[in-house]
């Protein structure tokens, strides 16, 4: 029997390649026929197949992009074992290779890179993607053979996955997220716990800081566990007072940070720091090279990044920050914030910003769901809506210009792109060609 391949984006195509290499017969498909005819210049003898619903029960797997639910009605009828991601086809590829598997709602990409960093320091071989960068089929496709794979993986690429046994995994946070796509929190915590391995040599990390996160380490059924927090000392691993504690691999190890790349000095990398620590340990990795790590981090872009840093303006893009918890993470710490939020909310909760009232001068909303986030946030006093960004840094800039004092600039949407923007790295590049064109004017 064929395969079938629905989307054809990155990871999709690394599908394509995949199958295309090991000679195997596949149809595909994308609805944009840009994107189809881009690849048949690419690509020879690709067998398109537009999507049927009754012509699916011919295929023996079903590789869905993660950008499209399985619970679409294309898919109704269709039994729930043909349904797969790009993780399922990846994994069942691999051979002895050492995989370290991320999740968790924020901070994924952050501690990626950042583990990846590092093993590479001993490892020169080790992949480094998944919901980051490269695809993970592309780790099977290339003539370099890795020994370690450090991947990230979001909640969507975990919903199918069965007996999914990784050297080490590790969930750093669990907030609502996704809740477009799900059912209910439940639904979108069950995908995440798809990662924890069985394997009685293999390790998983579990963060102690969030309700739902402390519960699943809890959860007896699961096994080989390490707990991290930067909160509590009952914690294996826990940070405190510029030192990580280390009841876990020594009696009571205590280890001071220092030389922490300005990319990591944020309170919510620390969750980030810990899991890479205990990477380090787990696999034998000489601490120098942690070290090394943490000193060099080059942070990836639109993730609390500082835009632009004078005696008048801090400005902060963190265009990453697509749920309300992270955008929250992000004021910690700041005064006189100017704060931009907006594009398709896909929770509630805004009301949570109230807790900052006296931190915030005023708070600017754009996009599709602007009237809905102005309700919940319910600070009208100090509250502006808008239809596109561009009309918010208009008014954003002649509202600092009223005040002395030093602005600290806000990008942190707590939203999709979608109705705007194709992603948010793309939201974070228009955000910061909008900055440079007034700083450039002032000059």
């Amino acid at each position: 029997m064929a395969d079938y391949v629905y989307g054809l984006s990155k990871s999709g195509l690394s599908i394509v390649k995949l199958l295309k290499k090991q000679k195997k017969i596949f149809y595909c498909w994308d609805d944009d026929d840009a994107t189809r005819k881009l690849l048949n210049k690419k690509f020879s003898n690709l067998n398109f197949a537009k999507i049927n619903k009754t012509s699916f029960k011919k295929y023996k797997n079903l590789y869905v992009t993660p950008g499209l639910s399985f619970s679409n009605k294309k898919f109704s009828g269709i039994h729930k074992t043909k349904i797969k991601r790009d993780l399922d086809l990846y994994y069942q590829n691999l051979t002895n290779e050492k995989i370290v598997a991320i999740t968790g709602t924020n901070g994924k990409s952050t501690t990626t890179k950042l583990i990846g960093d590092i093993l590479r320091k001993k490892y020169k071989n080790t992949f480094v993607g998944g919901n980051i960068g490269e695809p993970l089929c592309n780790s099977l496709t290339t003539k370099k053979k890795y020994s370690h794979h450090v991947v990230e993986l979001s909640s969507f690429q975990l919903e199918a996955i069965v007996d999914f046994n990784p050297k080490i995994s590790i969930l750093l946070n669990l907030s609502k997220d996704h809740l477009d796509r799900y059912k209910s929190l439940k639904y979108y915590i069950s995908a995440k716990k798809n990662i924890f391995s069985m394997g009685k040599n293999n390790i998983n990390l579990i963060s102690l800081d969030d309700i739902y996160s402390k519960k699943i380490f809890n959860d007896n059924c699961i096994k080989n566990k390490i707990s991290f927090s930067t909160k509590s000392p009952n914690a294996n691993v826990f940070y405190q007072e510029d030192h990580i504690i280390d009841r876990y691999f020594y009696k009571n190890n205590k280890f001071k940070l220092t030389n922490i790349s300005l990319d990591l000095t944020n309170n919510y990398n620390l969750q980030n720091i810990l899991a890479a620590y205990i990477v380090c340990r787990f696999l034998k990795i000489p601490i120098k090279f942690f070290k090394d790590g943490i000193k060099k981090f080059k942070g990836l872009p639109y993730r609390s990044t500082i835009v632009h840093d004078s005696n008048k303006k801090l400005i902060i893009n963190n265009s990453k920050a697509t749920n309300i918890s992270s955008a929250l993470a992000t004021l910690e710490n700041n005064k006189n914030i100017y704060l931009i939020l907006g594009g398709i909310a896909k929770e509630d909760g805004f009301n949570q910003f109230k807790k900052f009232k006296n931190d915030i001068k005023q708070i600017y909303i754009y996009g599709k769901s602007r009237l809905l986030i102005s309700k919940q946030v319910n600070l009208f006093n100090i509250s502006k809506t808008f239809k596109n960004l561009d009309q918010v840094i208009n008014s954003l800039w002649k509202d600092i210009s009223l005040h002395d004092e030093k602005s600290t600039i806000i990008f942190a949407p707590a939203c999709t792109s979608f109705d705007q923007f194709k992603n948010f790295e793309e939201r974070g590049s228009y955000f910061n060609q909008l900055i440079f064109n007034k700083i450039k004017k002032c000059s």
